[in-house]
């Protein structure tokens, strides 16, 4: 019976895998691409939103609709809580098209992706640092855009989680008794902003608790 199951298993793989070769498109217009990924993320499959993407990319290098494409799918991802692929299209988008004139506002999803995915990166010192300083960057180079004061309130967020991390990571230490790494950490910390918000320690349940720090 196993053995039947296991044939009837392979025999269907190669039946699906036969007709996928069979419709297996190219050499179509951008437009086509493009508006095929359109209706992909509207049926909410952003895997088939993505390979038709990639077609229009390798077929129209240097099309206009590749940049509008790819904010729409960062946005897309973002949506769907997958921070990381949301913050790839935003990047590449910023090295690719860095002349154009919407440069704050791609700046800015890509800032905003990180944020919303704070919460699962939030022990990652590289990836609070890189935040920090591109929040930073951000109201350096673009202090009248539209979405600094946004951008404000996530470097704030950040500065605090960074604290808060410095903390923990120094309680560590502490409970090692490397009192010396301990103090470095709790000497990054900006005192002035923990004295002037006294923010309060994010909530970690208990059964989270057991197995973190």
């Amino acid at each position: 019976m196993r053995v039947y199951l296991f044939a009837c298993a392979v025999l269907l793989m190669f039946m699906l895998f036969g007709c996928a070769k069979k419709d297996v498109e190219y050499n179509k217009p951008a437009s086509y691409w493009y508006e095929a990924m359109i209706k992909e993320i509207n049926f909410g499959n952003l895997e088939g939103a993505d390979g038709y993407f990639a077609s229009l990319q390798s077929e129209h290098i240097n099309s206009p609709l590749l940049p509008e494409a790819m904010l729409i799918l960062g946005q897309a991802h973002m949506e769907r809580d997958e921070y990381l692929l949301a913050a790839f299209y935003f990047d590449e988008y910023l090295k690719r098209y860095s002349s154009f004139d919407n440069q704050d506002y791609a700046r800015y999803l890509k800032i905003l992706a990180n944020f919303y995915g704070f919460k699962n990166y939030s022990k990652d010192q590289e990836f609070i640092a890189q935040s920090i300083e591109e929040a930073q960057s951000f109201l350096q180079n673009y202090p009248q855009s539209r979405y600094a004061p946004y951008v404000e309130y996530i470097y704030l967020k950040f500065q605090l989680g960074q604290i808060e991390l410095n903390a923990a990571i120094a309680n560590v230490y502490r409970k090692q008794n490397k009192k010396a790494a301990a103090e470095e950490y709790l000497e990054r910390n900006d005192n002035a902003l923990l004295k002037y918000f006294n923010p309060k320690p994010s909530h970690v349940p208990w059964y989270v608790r057991i197995f973190n720090w």
